[in-house]
Parts: C-alpha cells; sequence; structure tokens
C-alpha cells in the first residue's frame, strides 16, 4: 500500500497534537528548575510517573463526564455533587456489603455506578419533563444531592475507606487504569458506535431539524445522562478512596470537583479536530499534572497553583478560541519575513 505525502501530513499533525502540549509543558518547567541548581525536576522517574498517571487517570475520568455533557452542548453543573455522593454512598454500602477488611473496590465501583446512575436520571428526568434550563436545573439539583450526605451521616465521618488497602488500592496504585479504560471505552462505544451516539451529535448540531427527522430528544437525553452518570460513578469510586466521606458543608462546593478539572475536557474537545477527543482529554489531564507536579517540585505554594491554574486555563481559552486566526497570521507573518530575507536577485548588466 502506496503512502502519499498527505497521509504522512496527517499522521505527523496527529502526533504533534498528542505530544506538543505535556512535551511543551515539561521543558518550560526544567528550564525554570534550571535557575536553581538544587531543583530536582525529573519526569523520567519511575515514582513520578506513577503519581502523575494515578492522578492524571481520575482527572481524565472526571473530565470525560463533564466533556461527554460539552459535546452535546450542555453543562451539567450536577455532575460534582454526583461524584461526591455516589462516593459518600456507595462507600457506605460496598463497607457494609463487602466488609472493612474484605477486598471490596469491586464492589465499591458497582455501588458508586449504581448511586450516580440514579442521581443523574434524576436531573435528566427534571431537566425534560419540566423544560428548565439545564444550568438552573443542574444547580437546584446540586443543592439537593449535596444534602444526602447529610442526611444519612449527619455530623459523623463515614467509613475510613481510604484507609482500608481492600479498598484504597483501588485509587493509590496502577488499579486505578481500570476504571479509566471503562471509561474510555464507554465513551468512544456511546459516540461512534451507537445510534444514539450519533443522534445526540445531530441534536447539538441542530436540535430543530433532528427532532423534526423522528429522533426522540427526550429518550435521548435519558440515555446521554445514563452514560454521565456511569462515568462520574466510576470518578466517585476513585474519589471514595482517596477522601473523607463525609457531609457537604459549603453549598456547592461540590462543583469545585467540575471546574479544577474542566481543563482537560476543553484541551480534549479542542484536539479534536486532529485526534480523538477522549484521547485528548487523557493528554489534558496529564499536561496538567505535569504542570502541578514540576510547580510542587519548584516550590510553588497552593496558591500559586491556583494562579498558574487559572493563567493556563486563560491562555488555553484565547489559544483554542483564536487557532484558526492566529495559524493564519503566523502564516502571513512567514510569508513576509521570508520574502524580507529572500535574497535580492542580481540584475545582469548589458
Amino acid at each position: 500500500m502506496k503512502v502519499t505525502q498527505k497521509q504522512v501530513k496527517n499522521v505527523s499533525k496527529k502526533v504533534a497534537a498528542v505530544f506538543l502540549l505535556p512535551i511543551l509543558t515539561y521543558f518550560v518547567l526544567m528550564f525554570v528548575s534550571l535557575r536553581d541548581p538544587s531543583n530536582v525536576y525529573n519526569i523520567f522517574s519511575q515514582a513520578t510517573i506513577k503519581t502523575i498517571l494515578l492522578e492524571a487517570s481520575y482527572v481524565t475520568i472526571v473530565a470525560l463526564g463533564i466533556g461527554f455533557q460539552l459535546k452535546y452542548g450542555r453543562f451539567d453543573f450536577a455532575g460534582g455533587a454526583i461524584i461526591m455522593v455516589s462516593a459518600v454512598i456507595g462507600g457506605i454500602l460496598s463497607f457494609n456489603i463487602a466488609g472493612a477488611d474484605a477486598v471490596g473496590w469491586p464492589v465499591l465501583i458497582i455501588m458508586c455506578v449504581l448511586v450516580a446512575v440514579v442521581l443523574s436520571v434524576i436531573n435528566a428526568s427534571v431537566y425534560v419533563w419540566l423544560k428548565i434550563p439545564i444550568s438552573v436545573c443542574s444547580l437546584a439539583l446540586a443543592f439537593l444531592f449535596e444534602a444526602l450526605p447529610g442526611l444519612i451521616l449527619g455530623v459523623d465521618v463515614g467509613p475510613n475507606i481510604q484507609y482500608k488497602p481492600g479498598y484504597n488500592v483501588l485509587g493509590k496504585s496502577y488499579l486505578v487504569l481500570l476504571p479509566l479504560a471503562v471509561a474510555l471505552i464507554i465513551y468512544i462505544v456511546y459516540d461512534k458506535l451507537t445510534v444514539v451516539g450519533r443522534q445526540s451529535k445531530l441534536l447539538a448540531n441542530n436540535q430543530l431539524s433532528a427532532v423534526n427527522i423522528g429522533i426522540n430528544e427526550k429518550k435521548n437525553t435519558i440515555y446521554a445522562y445514563i452514560v454521565s452518570g456511569i462515568l462520574f460513578g466510576l470518578a466517585g469510586a476513585i474519589y471514595a478512596t482517596k477522601n473523607n466521606l463525609m457531609p457537604i458543608d459549603a453549598p456547592l462546593s461540590s462543583t469545585g470537583t467540575l471546574f479544577s478539572n474542566i481543563i482537560p475536557s476543553l484541551v480534549g474537545l479542542f484536539l479534536s479536530r486532529w485526534i480523538n477527543d477522549s484521547a485528548g482529554t487523557f493528554i489534558g489531564a496529564v499536561t496538567i499534572q505535569i504542570l502541578y507536579y514540576g510547580l510542587g517540585l519548584l516550590g510553588v505554594k497552593p496558591g500559586g497553583l491556583k494562579l498558574f491554574y487559572a493563567v493556563f486555563l486563560a491562555i488555553f481559552i484565547f489559544i483554542s478560541g483564536f487557532w484558526d486566526q492566529i495559524i493564519k497570521s503566523l502564516k502571513d507573518w512567514y510569508i513576509i519575513i521570508s520574502q524580507k530575507l529572500a535574497p535580492k536577485p542580481k540584475h545582469i548588466q548589458k
């Protein structure tokens, strides 16, 4: 089979899209670390790779849940509450079913996913049947969902799953790649291989035309929220192994779980012009973890990390929003500079 120049160019673009962002972030941080010889910034050590990969796996799953709704024209503010509530309720249920000393992480995953799917279906049903705008609907339900851990636990703290080896192995070892793989498979299969996935794209692109050709918007929305519920439930299972299971005190504090992990979703949607958006989401998560880990090694305090995150988000939104214009301007500048630097033709005198 003959490989054309166009195919090579397309593959090169995809490879550049996959590796450019994390590699660029790494080298910028490495260059900054050279200012102080005592700083050792080495992403290639086994401990560093493990730390980044474990955190990136959780962030990717959360970001897939966010991006799943963004892709179809919605933003679900209740997603963070669903993650945290599924962690609390799923953690309590799995602890009671499997016991304290058992290998309970499979039960934890199942319970968290079931709870998250139920909450997501409630969210979708209110949105569909009452015809409330999704931003208002999801904010109201986030308030409601956040109250559930307090009703169940009171002022107490739930089971200490994060200290139980049969449970916390899910979030502290490479076993975390299992829910990540499940999340990626579900995301890709629904988006690429199912009828409802293709219908969701039609609804997002032109809702009126999609409904006119016979697509059931209500049913499609319920299916989409079931899938996002599964993704949030997988994230909730990991969350339960890394945090205390306790009531949610501050109203809408759960939305921080969404907004603190939204960059990988935006990166995935941006890179979808070259690669699959799920792969782009993982690349975005890895980039953010490289940034966080590197800045931590360089001694940046939590407040500084939040500032860098905000700056990174602002820069990325600007670049992704004006990408085509930026590329066109760079090409125009290249042509102008190359013309000025080109050697002047010598006139032949007679």
